[in-house]
């Protein structure tokens, strides 16, 4: 067995043990699905020719989490995301939460089709900007007035 393949099977069986359900593709590729109540988390990771682990959550909406040199890292980062969702879920807004991370999500694909695709006029592109600006500002405001949570 080589080491690589050893590294997979010790992080699919950790990722296990914090009751994630592990799917691995031939070792390279794997999928990571856990779940609270009704929210499914759905993790993807892939070992790369220089035996680092890209790691990405694609639900309940896509983030990139980035490339992890070890195992143990990947676990730590799931078990964290994991515990900031299950801390997330008791908010009476976590359905809306949940809708405006993949509305965002989706319109950032709308963007980019629309400027891959059309001749987009500079005005549009102003209008656009100034929009995402004020989200900015909205975001930026919530982050100076209200109580940060910590989960531990």
């Amino acid at each position: 067995m080589d080491m690589v393949s050893a590294e997979q099977t010790s992080l699919d069986m950790a990722l296990t043990q914090t009751g994630a359900k592990v799917t691995s593709i031939h070792g390279l590729l794997c999928f990571v699905r856990y779940y609270i109540d009704e929210t499914e988390l759905f993790y993807v990771y892939n070992i790369n020719a220089k035996n680092q682990y890209y790691l990405q959550r694609v639900l309940p909406y896509p983030v990139g989490a980035g490339i992890f040199a070890k195992p143990g890292d990947i676990v730590e980062y799931i078990k964290n995301d994991i515990k900031q969702f299950e801390n997330a879920s008791n908010s009476s807004n976590f359905e809306e939460f949940i809708e405006t991370t993949q509305r965002t999500h989706q319109t950032v694909h709308a963007i980019e089709e629309v400027f891959i695709n059309y001749n987009v006029p500079p005005e549009k592109m102003q209008e656009i900007d100034t929009e995402l600006s004020n989200i900015t500002n909205i975001l930026d405001d919530i982050k100076n007035k209200c109580v940060r949570i910590v989960v531990v």
